[in-house]
């Protein structure tokens, strides 16, 4: 089957689990022996025309899109210039014109969307013009709130953001079937009237499993815990640094943190004294296992945003570890309560802190919650996730 994937992101470029997981999909597609091309973004730009290179053995389209800047710095602009590549991005006739000529090239049998801000949402429009069939996975919020992002406490929808989820709703329209990593999403979307003659389904995003077992051992009653995520606010890093030391009296726990992002350089210079805290900046994600996962007790997601169906979860259950996450979006679908993990009340220090001590106190229940998240990695082998995906 020759299948077309569309990502506004591809290697080089990653902002996070949505890459990751993208990226797994097109690897085991090739894998799988079907004919598979990407269409993702160039950061060149005087790259308008599309170009054809090959990554891993797959075609890979990319082009700049014309707009004022490029989605890839985004984050850099201000609210003003951000407002107005929102508009074109909707409306991007160029970035139309690109995609329809690849997918006249190319003649695919189906079409798996993922992120297409940043491409471009008339790209629904010229899968729709040449009749393929599109089965589009969704990843956050972003067709309802442009930075994908909703902060707890702030969920009140306001008057621009009314006009943009309208805009989004006629532009993806009605894709074929619409894949969600979790009910919370897909409801999400329903109580904003998306996807109403679509086949909706729940699946939650592949992992690629290997044979390595990894044992976890308490060295000197020592428990070490892991922060792994973008280095922002809305991830909850703040939030958790200020509340670990309160946690942390006797000294016997570490917490070490992976990642990077706006706040790393600010926070390795005021942590830079603390014994209890260990920075490791950027490990890839082929490198998690080996390098981080092997000394770690506890993986702590401590969100202050409403999380999909967060990645970390995913690699921290691969890695026979349980995790203490804010109870908030999809994340009660991945962490059962005492079983492979706990949750806590997003925002709120006590919870943490009262989850925190209960993983000190039920030290001799960490053995069967560490092979109960193992077990349950299992659930999301992506060779089970293709077969459901192209049975739909």
């Amino acid at each position: 089957m020759k299948i077309g994937l569309i990502n506004s992101l591809y290697k080089p470029y990653k902002r996070g689990g949505a890459e990751v997981v993208f990226s797994r999909i097109v690897k085991e597609l090739k894998k799988n022996s079907h004919d598979v091309f990407v269409i993702t973004i160039s950061g060149k730009k005087n790259k308008t025309d599309f170009f054809i290179t090959e990554m891993d053995d797959v075609r890979v389209y990319r082009f700049y899109p014309q707009n004022i800047f490029s989605f890839i710095e985004i984050n850099q602009q201000p609210f003003w210039k951000r407002l107005i590549w929102h508009f074109i991005d909707f409306f991007n006739w160029h970035s139309y014109g690109q995609v329809k000529k690849i997918f006249k090239k190319e003649k695919p049998d189906l079409v798996l969307t993922h992120n297409v801000k940043g491409l471009g949402y008339l790209t629904w429009q010229a899968i729709r013009k040449l009749k393929i069939k599109n089965i589009h996975t969704l990843h956050d919020v972003q067709l309802v709130n442009p930075s994908g992002l909703i902060i707890k406490g702030r969920e009140k929808q306001g008057f621009l953001g009314k006009i943009f989820s309208k805009i989004s709703k006629k532009m993806i329209k009605n894709p074929e079937v619409v894949i969600s990593p979790s009910k919370w999403l897909l409801d999400f979307y329903r109580g904003y009237g998306f996807f109403k003659k679509s086949k909706e389904i729940v699946l939650p995003n592949p992992l690629v499993l290997d044979e390595q077992e990894i044992s976890k051992k308490f060295e000197d009653d020592k428990i070490t815990y892991l922060f792994l995520g973008q280095l922002e606010e809305h991830k909850g890093i703040l939030f958790l640094l200020d509340l670990f030391p309160k946690f942390n009296k006797l000294g016997n726990c570490r917490l070490v943190v992976v990642g990077s992002g706006r706040l790393e350089k600010e926070l390795k210079e005021r942590y830079k004294n603390e014994e209890w805290l260990e920075f490791l900046g950027y490990v890839p994600a082929n490198k998690l296992s080996r390098q981080v996962f092997k000394k770690i007790h506890y993986t702590i997601v401590p969100s202050l945003c409403y999380e999909n169906s967060p990645s970390v979860i995913y690699d921290s259950f691969k890695c026979a570890t349980p995790v203490i996450a804010s109870e908030i979006g999809g994340v009660p679908e991945l962490v059962q309560e005492g079983v492979n993990g706990y949750t806590f009340e997003a925002g709120n220090k006590i919870s943490l802190l009262n989850k925190l001590n209960l993983s000190l106190q039920n030290i001799d229940n960490y053995q069967q919650m560490s092979e109960n998240a193992r077990i349950r990695a299992k659930d999301f082998d992506i060779k089970n996730y293709i077969y459901k995906i192209l049975q739909l």
